[in-house]
């Protein structure tokens, strides 16, 4: 049988590649309005089912047989080559740059990336892709060449079962058997991909059984394309090449990149959209009207079609050197252009250098290949572990270990495991320091950065005789009456709703002195800061002596830690890149202490205390203060650096119950005066 003419080098495929990769890395350069770039490797796996499932097909149909060692030698040359010296290049420049931190886990996640295996590695380690610890490893990028790896090692058996291949098989060469096992494979493959998006987005992100069906939809559409080049689905055919197929598919796989965001439980039935449209491309024909407006953007644009040339290597490089790039100069827009504009320069370089010379050859000597790429599997396995060796020995020396004490420097509180069950429970567990009876009680209501002032909290008042300190804090949980969308768990975080009103109510039963409540800045409007903040006055105001807010800390922006541990291991030979200071983060925690005064204002006994100007001075935050380690991670401050600040804190609480008690003093003067007006002579 004749070879397939379809699979030969199509323009609209390597266009199709170029759009993509443009929207792959328009997304993770953070550009507006294509946040939802990331559908771009939903194509690319449709791409790749319908590729691979064509060449296999072909080359059983056409020799009776299939040679996998050639098959796996051709796929080993395509792939790992480029991958190898990126390897090799970002690991390096890691190494020279980073925080020993950072190079610890991107390590580990280069020795898995190297064997192919990363996708289990991010899918054990961090809580999503869309997280802050996925975004700062600079070889993330490598779980979906790790997902279409995998999947070239089992396709070409679940092929040649399904085409009835062996001999035992009671059919031979059954394209119509093949179809239907495709057709139950992909529904069992996107029934488990919609069950982990509801159970557990992350193994359906990353983990290749939940993407099969993609890979499926691809080898499907090779086989309706060549049902429509013998003309046995006319209806279809007459739509392609009329830009109709194309055209839609084109449509919305844009529409999903500019409405999607990380904000999804993605894939599940969402990535049904840019599949659905990438398999219409494929099934069109654009060559039969080539001077049609979507046809000549397809075929005949060479800027298009030399970038999906470069497709592969622009994936591999643009994302580790978008993560030295901010790691190093900081997260700004000048650095994220610069990174793209180095990673097309390198993705060019390796395209002509490497990838093409290598595919120009022919494939004569496959055990060759196969043998010298798990060589180059092992040598980058042991180069990894040798790196993890070499971090052990950096982070032995005094600077490194002061910053590693710092990343831990939590408050003590966390030593209790009740004290913060975090999104597991939202049963409220009060955690009670000093004098469980005690005459006057101090209660601490809030989330993280809330938790985090206890350590001067507790240095203020349980050095007082007849205090304690209550505290009733949950992780990412505002003190604030709204819903929250936790980015962790891809959803309402009902555990901190529950969790707070059961809060409110247990201080309620307390009715302590003091109720020192705050948040850090969640993505609220200004209405519901005021009106979600109010809700919760309302319930504390007659139950409380006082209540106290603390305005949110100004984030650093950047993890503090990891900043000064590059600083400490950058070249000597180099001027220092980084200063690890923030002088904007201050603006964001300013405006939302005046909307929690606007909130405040009606209530006499409620009053905002801001500590900004200790935590950052002159309104520049630092990762390093007076000697200290200020920030443990981004946003939370150490436990010594919050100790330091007690004797501020204290003032800080003085001033506001004077001001509590004046405004008291007022209100009982007014209320005075009214009743003795509305009493008249008697």
């Amino acid at each position: 049988m004749p070879a397939t003419p379809h699979l030969a080098r199509r323009p609209d495929i390597q266009s199709l590649r170029a759009l993509a990769i443009a929207l792959v890395v328009a997304s993770h350069a953070g550009i507006p309005g294509l946040q939802g770039g990331f559908v771009g490797v939903d194509v690319f796996f449709v791409l790749s089912g319908y590729l691979i499932s064509g060449l296999i097909i072909t080359e059983i149909e056409r020799t009776g047989r299939l040679d996998l060692i050639a098959f796996y030698a051709r796929r080993m040359r395509r792939l790992f080559p480029t991958l190898f010296v990126v390897l090799v290049v970002t690991g390096w420049l890691a190494w020279n740059f980073l925080g020993l931190a950072q190079q610890r886990f991107d390590a580990g996640a280069a020795s898995a990336a190297a064997l192919w295996m990363s996708n289990f590695f991010f899918a054990s380690r961090v809580q999503g892709y869309f997280t802050a610890l996925a975004r700062s490893n600079i070889y993330t990028h490598t779980w979906s060449l790790s997902v279409e790896e995998q999947f070239y090692f089992l396709w070409p058996a679940v092929l040649m079962f399904f085409f009835g291949y062996w001999s035992w098989q009671s059919r031979r060469f059954s394209r119509k058997g093949l179809a239907q096992g495709l057709l139950f494979m992909a529904a069992l493959s996107l029934a488990l991909c919609v069950y982990w998006a509801r159970c557990d987005v992350r193994l359906g992100f990353y983990l290749m059984p939940g993407r099969v069906w993609e890979f499926a939809a691809g080898a499907l559409v090779f086989l309706l394309r060549d049902r429509c080049d013998k003309a046995d689905l006319a209806l279809v055919d007459a739509l392609r090449g009329r830009s109709v197929l194309n055209g839609l598919g084109l449509g919305l796989v844009t529409l999903s990149a500019v409405f999607y965001t990380g904000a999804l439980r993605y894939p599940g039935l969402w990535a049904l959209i840019p599949v659905a449209a990438t398999a219409l491309i494929l099934l069109d024909a654009p060559e039969r009207a080539p001077r049609s407006p979507v046809s000549v953007m397809l075929l005949d644009v060479p800027a298009v079609l030399l970038l999906g040339d470069m497709s592969y290597s622009l994936y591999l490089w643009h994302w580790p050197l978008l993560v030295l790039g901010r790691s190093v100069l900081g997260a700004h827009a000048w650095v994220d252009g610069l990174a793209v504009a180095l990673s097309l320069a390198a993705a060019w370089s390796t395209t002509m250098l490497l990838e093409r010379p290598l595919l120009r050859g022919a494939l004569r000597r496959k055990h060759a290949v196969v043998g010298a790429a798990l060589l180059s599997v092992g040598a980058l396995t042991l180069s990894a572990h040798a790196w993890s060796r070499g971090i052990d020995a950096m982070q032995h020396s005094p600077a490194q270990m002061a910053i590693v004490a710092a990343e831990m420097d939590l408050p003590s509180l966390y030593d209790r495991p009740d004290c913060d069950t975090w999104i597991r429970s939202s049963a409220v567990h009060e955690c009670v320091f000093g004098p469980a009876h005690a005459r006057h009680t101090i209660v601490m209501l809030g989330d993280s950065v809330l938790a985090q002032w206890f350590p001067a909290v507790r240095r203020i008042y349980l050095g007082r005789p007849g205090w304690r300190v209550v505290v009733l804090t949950k992780s990412a949980c505002p003190a604030v009456r709204e819903p929250v969308y936790y980015q962790r768990i891809h959803a309402i975080y009902a555990v901190c709703s529950d969790w707070r009103a059961k809060a409110i109510r247990a201080v309620a039963a307390l009715h302590p002195d003091i109720v020192l409540m705050g948040s850090t800045i969640y993505r609220f409007t200004n209405a519901q800061w005021i009106d979600g903040t109010r809700s919760v006055l309302r319930s504390l105001r007659r139950a409380a002596g006082e209540v106290l807010i603390m305005a949110p800390t100004p984030e650093l922006g950047f993890n503090g830690p990891e900043c000064l541990s590059a600083n400490a291991t950058w070249p000597a030979w180099l001027p220092e890149a980084r200063r690890c200071s923030n002088a904007r983060s201050v603006a964001d925690s300013s405006r939302v202490q005046e909307l929690l005064e606007r909130a405040a204002a009606p209530f006499p006994n409620v009053r905002v205390i801001a500590m900004q100007s200790s935590v950052c001075p002159a309104g520049v935050c630092r990762a390093r203060l007076g000697g200290r380690v200020v920030y443990r991670d981004a946003m939370h401050l150490t436990a010594t650096f919050v100790r330091s600040l007690a004797p501020e804190l204290r003032r800080s609480i003085d001033q506001a119950q004077a001001m509590v008690r004046r405004n008291r003093t007022q209100v009982a003067a007014l209320a005075a005066g009214h009743a003795r007006r509305h009493a008249g002579p008697r």
